[in-house]
């Protein structure tokens, strides 16, 4: 599932033009399409899921090659961990 980010850097709106606002806007609606459209990430290797794989988005799939155990990313409870849970 897609990482969104929960605010957008607009950087300096004293001068803001209506149609700087609009490349703005069209801009964010572009990263907020892509990552919303974007399918799971799916990786598959011979382990199952590591908790320190932070660099994997929310939605990952593992697929464990020697075992065929599947695992979900669930969630990133802390900047240095993940959460795994086994679907199968």
């Amino acid at each position: 599932m897609a990482e969104l980010p929960e605010s957008f850097n607009f950087g300096n709106v004293d001068d803001l033009t209506n149609e700087r606002l609009l490349v703005i806007l069209q801009r964010m609606y572009v990263d907020l399409a892509t990552a919303i459209n974007q399918k799971p990430d799916l990786v598959e290797r011979d382990t199952d899921g590591q908790t320190t794989d932070t660099f994997l988005a929310n939605g990952t799939i593992n697929i464990n090659s020697s075992t065929n155990k599947v695992e979900i990313l669930t969630n990133h409870p802390t900047q240095a961990t993940v959460t795994w849970v086994q679907l199968s």
